[in-house]
């Protein structure tokens, strides 16, 4: 080839090389203007964005705050909760230890209520208190477990309250309870059966009551008292017990008042004796009154005799003054102008004084209990 065309192939490819190089450069300067603008804009995003945060954080800073204290409150009421569910813990384990003590206790004192014996002293214990309660004194007010004679035999009534007029009240204690013992055991609630069996119960709770009062009718108590009520208060230590045996037979209470019976409950029974209480206060007022009148009496009757004295003082003074006046009348007209004459024989005898009359008089006594004859009182 020839060197002419061999240097313009080489100029021609130099040029070439140059335009491409410049081409390349210039697409890969757009290119990096391009990323620069993009990197720019992602920057501003973020610029922006970082202060948005920054701003949330300068307004929810506050927020923060309170939000530790929450925290704080909240572990405390934690702690706080967890003290109290032990203490909870503690307390049920003791209520349940107590549920089955007195659960143990509950069935003792059922196996004990089911003994006639143990049953009748609970009972004769509850009327004591109940005496007590209203205020009254045994062996003055009332008095328990007397013998008495009746037409059965020798007796002996719980209690005998004294009222006033030398009376007595009855009071028995001795209700049987058995039955309604049993029936408390059911369950309640519980089926049909344990309901037929709670009725049964309760209805043979009546039918002993019932007994009971044609045996206090049977002895008779009134007949054997002196001074007793013409009845008999048979006492039931329990408003449940006279409620349940009165649901189960409406006509209980009537049977027993036709035959000369009160049924009475603790509430019942503290009313009757509440109205004994006040009427033995009543009874003590009267007598109180009645005194006060005697007394006032005896002092009028022993005034009016020590006024019969008083007068027969007054005048026996009234004669003292007049046989006085008349012994100065006497001296001063008879016995001094003789012994003034006696006194002329001697110089050296001195002048005798005047005597004057006392001119007074008690004073007349005009009330009637002075005027009228005096009632001398024996003693007097």
């Amino acid at each position: 080839m020839h060197p002419i065309w061999l240097i313009l192939c080489l100029i021609v490819g130099v040029a070439l090389g140059i335009a491409i190089g410049l081409l390349v450069n210039r697409a890969r300067a757009a290119a990096a203007e391009a990323r620069v603008a993009e990197l720019r804009s992602a920057l501003e995003t973020q610029d922006a964005r970082h202060r948005g945060d920054t701003a949330v954080l300068r307004e929810l800073a506050p927020v923060r705050g309170e939000l530790q204290q929450l925290r704080a409150v909240v572990q405390e009421l934690e702690g706080e909760r967890l003290e109290l569910h032990g203490r909870l813990s503690e307390q049920l384990r003791v209520q349940a230890r107590s549920d089955a003590e007195l659960r143990a206790a509950t069935e003792q004192l059922a196996t004990s209520m089911r003994s006639s014996s143990a049953r009748g002293n609970w009972g004769e214990a509850q009327l004591r208190n109940l005496l007590e309660a209203t205020g009254m004194l045994e062996h003055v007010d009332f008095n328990t477990q007397v013998t008495v004679a009746s037409g059965s035999g020798g007796a002996r009534p719980d209690a005998l309250v004294h009222l006033p007029g030398e009376h007595e009240l009855i009071i028995d204690a001795k209700a049987p309870m058995a039955r309604y013992l049993e029936a408390l055991a059911v369950p309640v609630p519980g089926d049909a059966a344990d309901e037929k069996q709670r009725q049964r119960l309760l209805l043979e709770h009546a039918r002993a009551v019932r007994g009971h009062v044609d045996a206090l009718r049977t002895r008779d108590y009134p007949a054997a008292v002196s001074g007793a009520a013409p009845l008999v208060i048979a006492y039931l230590p329990s408003e449940a017990a006279l409620s349940a045996a009165v649901g189960a037979d409406p006509a209980l209470l009537d049977y027993a008042f036709n035959r000369d019976v009160a049924l009475a409950s603790p509430t019942t029974l503290w009313a009757i004796l509440r109205a004994v209480a006040a009427a033995w206060q009543q009874e003590r007022v009267s007598d109180s009154v009645a005194e006060v009148l005697e007394l006032s009496a005896e002092l009028y009757r022993r005034l009016a005799t020590a006024s019969g004295h008083l007068a027969k003082l007054g005048r026996q003074l009234q004669g003292s003054v007049e046989a006085y006046d008349q012994l100065i009348g006497s001296l001063e007209a008879r016995v001094l102008p003789t012994a003034r004459r006696l006194a002329d024989f001697d110089a050296a005898a001195k002048q005798l004084p005047s005597t004057p009359p006392l001119g007074v008089a008690p004073r007349t006594l005009t009330a009637p209990e002075f005027t009228e004859p005096a009632r001398t009182e024996p003693g007097a």
